[in-house]
Parts: C-alpha cells; sequence; structure tokens
C-alpha cells in the first residue's frame, strides 16, 4: 500500500507540467495506483435523477491527469471546438437518454467517441457520431450494407447507442464498466475481471491504452463542462431535421435549400448512393442554410421535401400539409397557381401531423 500511495503522490507533484507527459503510460502505469472506494462529494450537474449519477472517483490519479491536461489553455481550446460542433446535437440526444433511463451524462461520450463529428470512421471501422461497428450496430436494428449505413443517421445511431450502452450496464452492473466494454469489448472487458478477480474498472492493468485513457478522459471532461467550467448551450446552431416524402436524391436538396452538397453529405452520409427514399430524414446544420428569411420561418415549424407526381395546385398542397399558400409559395418561389411534376418542393407546416401525404 505505500507503494501504491508514493505512485498516487509522485503523479500528483509531476501532473503540474502535463505537457512534459506522456499521456498513455503515465495513465496506464497510475491507474494501476488505485486508492479503492474513496471519493469525493462532487456531483454531475446534469442529472440528479434516481436513475443514478455514476460514481466517480474523483481522487483516482487517471482522472486528475486529464482535468490537469485539460487545465492547459491550446488543450482545452481544442476541447471547446468539440463541445460546440457536438452541442447542435443535443436536443436529438437528451430525449432519448431521458426515455431509455440513462444519466444524462452520457449525452458527452460522442465527444470523445468522434469530436462530434457525424461523418467520422475509425481505423477499426467504427463510424459515426458514436463510433459503432457494423456487428453492433445491425444487432440493434440498424441498416449496415452497399446503399445504406445508419450508424451515421443521428436519430437512429443514438437510439441503438443509449440502449447498446443500457445493456452494458445490466451486465456489468457499473456505468465505469459499462464504458469501458463499450469502447474495448464486453468480452475483453468480461475476461480481465475474471482474471484478476475483480469487479473494479480501475483494477484493470492489461486493457488497451485507449480503454484506459477513455474512462477517465471521459469523467474529466464531463466534470468540466457540468461545472459550467466548459459551457454548453444548444442556442448557437440548430440541427434542421428534415422529413423527405418524395425520393429525391441529396444533391436536389442541397440545390433547392443552396446548402453545400459537400456539408449535406457529411451530415449525411447514412445515404451511400446520394438518394434518399421516402419517409427518411435528412439532417441540415442551420449555419450552412443562407436562406434567413427561411430559417425564421422554419424555427417551429416540422420541414417536409415534397415532389408532386402530376401537376398540382398549391392550395391544394398547403391544405395537405396544414399550411397557407402564402408560404409555401414564398418558400419556393412560385408565382403561379400550380407546382409542377417533379418539382423539389420545401413545405413548413406549423399545424399538426400531416405527413400521410400521397408520395411517389
Amino acid at each position: 500500500m505505500n507503494r501504491l500511495l508514493s505512485g498516487a503522490l509522485a503523479f500528483l507533484l509531476f501532473s503540474s507540467s502535463a505537457s512534459a507527459v506522456n499521456i498513455r503510460s503515465v495513465v496506464e502505469k497510475e491507474s494501476i495506483a488505485l486508492l479503492k472506494e474513496q471519493f469525493t462529494d462532487k456531483s454531475v450537474a446534469i442529472s440528479q435523477a434516481e436513475n443514478g449519477i455514476p460514481d466517480i472517483p474523483w481522487n483516482e490519479p487517471g482522472i486528475q491527469f486529464w482535468t490537469q491536461y485539460y487545465s492547459n489553455r491550446v488543450n482545452r481550446l481544442k476541447l471547446v471546438q468539440h463541445v460546440k460542433r457536438h452541442e447542435m446535437f443535443l436536443p436529438y440526444i437528451l430525449p432519448v437518454i431521458k426515455e431509455e433511463g440513462v444519466p444524462e451524462i452520457f449525452a458527452y461520450l460522442p465527444i470523445i467517441e468522434s469530436n462530434g463529428n457525424p461523418s467520422a470512421v475509425s481505423r477499426a471501422g467504427a463510424a459515426g457520431l458514436w463510433q459503432l461497428m457494423p456487428r453492433t450496430a445491425r444487432l440493434y436494428g440498424l441498416r449496415v450494407n452497399r446503399y445504406v449505413d445508419e450508424r451515421f443517421d443521428i436519430g437512429k445511431s443514438t437510439k441503438a447507442a443509449i440502449r447498446y450502452l443500457k445493456k452494458l450496464h445490466s451486465i456489468f452492473g457499473k456505468w465505469d464498466l459499462a464504458i469501458a466494454a463499450y469502447n474495448a469489448g464486453p468480452g475483453k472487458v468480461s475476461r480481465l475481471l475474471k482474471k484478476y478477480k475483480t469487479n473494479s474498472f480501475w483494477d484493470l492493468a492489461k486493457l488497451p491504452d485507449e480503454t484506459l485513457n477513455y474512462v477517465p478522459k471521459f469523467y474529466a471532461i464531463a466534470e468540466l463542462l457540468n461545472t459550467g467550467t466548459i459551457k454548453v448551450t444548444t442556442q448557437n446552431h440548430k440541427l434542421l431535421k428534415v422529413k423527405i416524402l418524395s425520393k429525391t436524391s441529396l444533391y436536389a436538396i442541397s440545390k433547392k435549400l443552396k446548402v453545400r452538397y459537400s456539408t449535406l453529405k457529411t451530415y449525411n452520409r447514412q445515404y451511400r448512393s446520394g438518394v434518399v427514399y421516402p419517409h427518411r430524414y435528412v439532417y441540415i446544420p442551420s449555419f450552412a442554410v443562407k436562406n434567413r428569411k427561411f430559417l425564421a420561418k422554419a424555427k417551429d415549424a416540422k420541414i417536409y421535401i415534397y415532389k408532386p407526381y402530376r401537376r398540382e395546385k398549391v392550395a391544394k398542397i398547403a391544405r395537405k400539409f396544414g399550411t397557407d399558400t402564402k408560404t409555401v409559395k414564398m418558400v419556393n418561389k412560385i408565382k403561379g397557381k400550380y407546382a409542377y411534376k417533379g418539382q423539389v418542393l420545401v413545405i413548413l407546416a406549423y399545424n399538426g401531423e400531416r405527413e400521410n401525404v400521397a408520395v411517389r
């Protein structure tokens, strides 16, 4: 025990020069030096739900290391960039977390998984905001084939990832082990728990370096966000969710909304062929839309892409969606009474659900 204490103290003294430290080696060595079951009274501000805030060992050297690491200005600025990129996804993540009964702290997990990049792909083949592997994605109902890869679908991948994380917690009984299993795989974690005859993540010295960093890094980042050291807001940029009611190409949508095609692809990489079929969604960051009048009107509306399959009166289209003729004409720059077959229309609907319309 004296050796473990001296190792922990040595780490704390050395952490003041974090820039000179080899992160991977320090976390690997110092994670072994666990002072078991010693926690402070800190709490996670984002959630006080009875389903449980993860018990975080704030005195654990690995967590203190990452906290010190992000006290460096350059490292903090990089983290802020990733947080700002991730903020627009929170309105889609938090409702799923609440529905599944998972602590809200896990809304921050994509910050270290993908740096908040919805089109990220790892060297191991993990993909999307939540970095799901193909086998895991299929297990939780996502389609991964030559035409569609729903790991890049922000809504569907979030639900799959949260359910997977919830399942891992039911297996291991602790959130830190569930997080480690999410990163390294449940088989790897299970084998090491048996080998070392322990039920504590902090005793698993032979996990991959990435996983030894992963858990304390996540907890350190979550603490910085929850205490307001790094502020999180969803007000700066909104992620627009557009329902496609007629088979349409991403290129046609980008042209219609005057959004760069490359940007649209970044946020909708799930459509490998570049074609979106009816009753699926396209996500568009508000900062990419140049038409400010459209954004102002879209603020409280449901947004649809619709193509008439024959010549159709604008007034009739407006009635289908519970909107008004003037808005349909303004958004689509229609001067006459009619919209024509195959014309790509953007519909902003404000009154109720009008999704069951005729589509082709």
